[in-house]
């Protein structure tokens, strides 16, 4: 399970209540899972000592490739702590993560943002600290579904909060009655969410938070560009025009 290739995890480090939510999926059904709010769902994906041992690989590859005097790429543009999981070789497993793992899941949960493949990802590890990344302001995802896992560490603060879904006409609209809700991250915890949800994470009070992301996309949806979908129902500002 380590070295500089191929990366995978054991079929018990998913938790009992992941595994629970794949068996429904293989028998047809729609998983029984909640969120903080509607459009985002949480549930325990990892067992802690299993989130622990991948952030332990990636700590170990980052630290062989900086001995190498490889520099890690920063996450994204917003970003200025963590790493690209890409150049580390974990692209395999995030492949495998997407299509395999989340897609059937979004597909599901989230069909207005997952009809077509999710077939494309980016992920990254995020790393919020007191000298590092302390807070993120209000933004979208560059994703049509997002997956946010916990792997550790010990930690106080940096919340994530929600604060509506919006197309890209009003992405910068108001948040509206009922839109918001704060999600507290644990090691091994996840939260699907759409990419066009907008969110914020609060600063962080204690400890160090370091998250994987996984941005999953749809190439077919992305053939002429990033997408730009009329806004539709899923949209809070259709939703609020509609029963204004």
């Amino acid at each position: 399970m380590t070295g500089s290739g191929a990366w995978s995890l054991g079929p018990g480090a998913f938790a009992p209540e992941f595994r629970a939510l794949v068996a429904a999926l293989d028998r047809g059904e729609r998983p029984r899972v909640a969120g903080p709010v509607p459009g985002a769902f949480a549930f325990a994906m990892l067992a802690p000592d299993a989130a622990a041992e991948l952030l332990a690989e990636i700590d170990r590859r980052a630290e062989a490739a900086a001995r190498r005097g490889q520099t890690a790429a920063a996450p994204n543009s917003m970003h200025l702590f963590g790493a690209q999981l890409g150049p580390l070789g974990f692209d395999p497993w995030l492949r495998e993560l997407c299509e395999r793992w989340v897609a059937p899941l979004a597909r599901a949960l989230l069909p207005e943002f997952a009809g077509a493949p999710l077939d494309r990802h980016h992920g990254y590890l995020v790393d919020y600290a007191r000298h590092r990344d302390q807070d993120l302001g209000f933004h979208v995802d560059d994703s049509e579904v997002t997956l946010n896992l916990c792997l550790g560490e010990d930690f106080d603060g940096a919340e994530l909060n929600f604060l509506g879904v919006r197309c890209e006409a009003h992405r910068d609209g108001p948040v509206l009655a009922g839109e918001t809700a704060e999600y507290l991250h644990r090691p091994g915890a996840a939260v699907l969410h759409a990419g066009a949800h907008r969110h914020r994470v609060e600063p962080i009070r204690r400890g160090r938070r370091r998250n994987l992301i996984l941005w999953c996309q749809s190439a077919a949806l992305r053939a002429d560009g990033p997408p730009e979908r009329p806004c539709a129902p899923w949209c809070g500002a259709w939703t609020a025009a509609a029963t204004g």
